[in-house]
This record gives structure tokens, sequence and C-alpha cells, in this order.
């Protein structure tokens, strides 16, 4: 167990850093520290350069991000500006926010070895290392388990074992528990309290939902638009001075149903197993089934949210009713007709999807390119299309960003783009698969406030999230998940409240 203490182990002198191609700096002038041994949280609306301080702690800026760069990093008081990442990563250990990011290897328990090989530790001791980490973020049995089937929770999950196994002095994190359900969340946020206050290892965390673990946090640095520094200190200090990361819920308020009787889509017994890898045949080597008889209807202009905890298979439900994934037995109709008779062009017309992972949906190399990809079939003028695009990009707070690749912009900014993606084509059922992951609290509110405004308008929303809060305030029914069935369909104030009332269709 290493010894605990109030000592600042890396600190940031006067750093200012303007990304290639950018006219304004992601920061200016930035100066803070962080405590050794202690949970050191950065907090801020999206886009304020939280992901690029992590950056310039392990060395992607300046080393692999282009642009200048000014001022210093000073890690136990030596000057590690200059340092490659590489040699800084057997005492700074990094979590991504996405996950996928970081894969290197096909199973839980390659990717998890493979950072342990990559730092010459001793292979006898692999396996425990595996098991132990394995058993920390929840997953124990897992090791075989190919990383393609992993729920994204899980593989935020193995994201951060893989880094833990190392044994990293520090532990940087970039909106770890942003895909988790609650009970995940708390086992990882569990899990960072135990390295820093039994193993002394020094947390610098990235994340939105910070009032889960506010009280587990000894020092915070929150920043503002701008990058700018605007408070520093203790969560009690801070609070003193009028900082909160509590977000207020008004408990008696519940969204007000403009549902018709319509029904837009109707799922049926419907099941659902993975194949066996390797295997030639699914029928006589079936996998897990991860949908075991789903049964429910939707009725135009509802707002759903869809809930349960990771891997209980939400996102496969969604990609058997696009058609991603070709179901095992049961049936679906969209509209009123089989989705088996609709054409791939006529179905994506008529539903859109928000990726889980934005970048998945992105293939053009600006984001004014990638809006206009999205119009490129649709007969409307070019002036049409040009007005659609700039009401887009004002709404979410991407003017600036317009000539940036999509690849470049914060998650939240991608994640911005990829719902502006779906809203430009107006299709009549749009699913969206954790909306709100890399958002602070404003732009939350504003994008479900923007689902809203479209199912007043005639659009059926239907939401994966492990937000509660957010299905509290803006969902008008959610239907619960577990092991592959629907085990609740209520109204949302009766799933708040315990009504056993159901909700849905009749």
């Amino acid at each position: 167990m290493r010894t605990v203490n109030s000592e600042t182990i890396l600190k940031i002198n006067n750093a200012t850093y303007t990304y290639e191609g950018e006219t304004l700096p992601v920061w200016e002038h930035l100066s803070c520290c962080f405590l050794k041994g202690r949970i050191n949280a950065i907090t801020g609306p999206s886009g304020c350069g939280k992901s690029s301080v992590l950056y310039l702690l392990n060395g992607l800026i300046p080393h692999m991000f282009v642009g200048k760069l000014e001022g210093e990093v000073l890690l136990d008081g030596e000057n590690v500006t200059e340092t490659l990442p590489r040699y800084r990563c057997e005492r700074i250990g990094y979590v991504m926010q996405n996950p996928e990011s970081q894969f290197c290897t096909f199973t839980v328990e390659e990717e998890i070895a493979f950072g342990m090989e990559n730092l010459g530790m001793p292979v006898e001791g692999m396996k425990d290392r595996i098991e132990e980490v394995l058993e920390f973020v929840g997953m124990s049995g897992m090791e075989k388990v190919d990383l393609t089937r992993l729920s994204g929770g899980q593989k935020q999950k193995v994201a951060i074992a893989s880094i833990i196994a190392t044994k990293p002095e520090i532990l940087l994190l970039d909106e770890p528990t942003a895909n988790l359900d609650p009970e995940s969340r708390k086992q990882v946020f569990d899990l960072i309290v135990r390295l820093a206050k039994e193993e002394g290892t020094t947390i610098i965390l990235v994340e939105h939902n910070l009032h889960e673990i506010i009280s587990q946090v000894d020092h915070v640095i929150a920043m503002v638009p701008g990058g700018n520094l605007v408070a520093e200190g203790s969560p009690s200090e801070l609070e003193k001075s009028g900082w909160s990361c509590e977000e207020k819920i008004d408990l008696d308020f519940f969204a007000e149903d403009v549902s018709t009787d319509e029904l837009v889509l109707s799922v049926k017994n419907l099941e659902f197993a993975y194949p066996v890898p390797g295997a030639k045949n699914k029928k006589t080597n079936p996998g897990r089934p991860v949908l075991r008889g789903i049964d429910f209807d939707i009725r135009k202009q509802e707002f759903v949210a869809i809930v349960g905890d990771n891997g209980v298979g939400k996102t496969t439900l969604i990609k058997n009713i696009l058609g991603i994934e070709k179901r095992d037995a049961g049936s679906i109709e969209i509209l009123g007709k089989a989705m088996d008779s609709y054409s791939k062009k006529d179905l994506f017309h008529t539903v859109g999807m928000v990726f889980q992972n934005p970048e998945d949906q992105f293939i053009k190399n600006s984001v004014y390119d990638e809006l206009m990809f999205s119009l490129k079939r649709v007969k409307i003028s070019d002036e049409e299309k040009e007005e659609r695009i700039n009401d887009m990009l004002a709404r979410f707070s991407l003017e600036k960003e317009k000539e940036k690749s999509p690849f470049e912009l914060s998650q939240g900014q991608k994640r911005r783009l990829s719902v502006a993606d779906m809203l430009l084509t107006n299709q009549q059922i749009l699913f969206l698969d954790e909306p709100t992951y890399g958002q602070d609290s404003e732009n939350r509110h504003e994008l479900m406030r923007d689902m809203q405004n479209l199912a007043r308008n005639g659009i059926t929303i239907i939401m994966i999230t492990h937000d509660l809060g957010l299905v509290r305030q803006y969902a008008t029914r959610v239907i619960e998940i577990e092991k592959g069935k629907v085990i609740k369909d209520l109204l949302t104030r009766d799933y708040f409240t315990g009504n056993s009332e159901k909700g849905g269709a009749l």
C-alpha cells in the first residue's frame, strides 16, 4: 500500500495550447495542480478543454496532436513537457472517452494482457492479475469473450481494467462511466475510491456524473467555455464560493404525453442470439440468447425510454428492429408494414438511428460536409439545404466547428453532430442510443428539449439511456429490459411512483 498524502504530484504551469488550424486556444494561461494519492476531478461544460488537459498530462499534447503549446507540465517537480507519451505510460495510465479507440486485440483477456506485455510484466502473474481486475470491474469469468460482443458499458469496463492491470501511479479517466448503468457506475466509482484511498493511486477524473462521487473527491478543477479556470480547491471550498455539481430535478413534474392512437412500431415475440464465434451453422450451434420473447407496441409521437443494466440486450433490440442483426424468431412491423418488406433505403428514410459511438456514422472530412451528405439525395433546393445545415449548426453550437473534421471534435460535440445528422432528414421514428453521452447538463437538457419538440411535431422518439434523471423529466413511457425480456412497460409517472398500471399501446 502506498502512502496517501497531500503533496502535488502533477502541475500545469501557464499553459496555452492552440490546435493546428484553429485561431483560438483551447485554454489560455492555464495553471492548476493535482494532489498525490487523491481523487482530482476536472469539471466544466462540453468543449471547454477538459479532455485536452488529460492529453497534456499524458503527452499526447504536444507530441501526437499538432498545434502550438506554451507553458510546462511538472511531474514530481520535474519538467516532462518534452517527454514522449511512451515514457510516461509506466507512471501515467489513460482511459479514453471511447473505449474502442484503445482496443488492440480481440478478447477480454488478450486486451487486459496487452498493456502488461508491453510494459514487460512477468508472464507468470498475468492470469491472476487478469482475474483480479475483472472481479474489480464486475466482469468475472468473461476472459474469453470477444470484445465485439460486449455492450458499450462492458467495453468501458474492459478499457479501465486493461489500464488498472498495469498498476499505474497516476490514472487519467475521461468520462469513464458515461455508458454505464447506475449499478455499474457505482461499481466503477467504488473502484476509483478504493484505488485512491487504499492503494494511493492518484486519480484525475473528467466526469459529468460528478455528483455521484463528489463526497469522495478531494480536489476540483472547474473550467468554463474558452478553457479558462474558474475555480480550484476542495468541493467544500468551491461550494462556499457558489459552485455546485448538483443538478436539481423537480420530482413532481412529468413530461406531457402528446402521443396519438396510431401504432408506428409493433414487436412480437422477438428472439435473438449471437452466433458462437467460429461456428458455421447457427441453428446447430446456437449462442447465448440475448433477446427472449420481446413484446411491445409504440404509438406515434411517444417519447419512450428503454432502460436496463449493461448487457441486457437494449442495443441488440434496436439492431434487430433496423435489420442490422437478423432475428431468430418473432415479427416486427413499422408503420403497419412488415420490417422485412422495406428496402434498406426506404427503411432508413423512415427510421433514423443515432449511434452509441458517434464516430461510427461519420464519413466526411468536415462538419459541414457531414451534414450536407445527409441531404445529398433529399429533393430540396440547394438554398434550403444550406438553410437547414446552418440551422443545425446554430442549434447545436457547432458554427465555429463547421470546417473541422468530425473526428477532431470533443466527445460532446461529436454527439451533437450525430444527432444533427439525423434531424436533418425528418425520419418518422428516431432511435437514440445513449444520446447524452459526453454532454454537460446544459447540453443534455437542450438535446432532450429538441427531442420533445420533435415528438410534438409528429416524430416518435425511442431512447436507450442510463440517465434516469432525464428519463423522469422527458420520457413519457419507460420500457425496462432484464435478461432479454421486458419486465416493466409503464407510463413514466407510474414507473417512478410505483404504480403498476401498464403503459403503451392498448
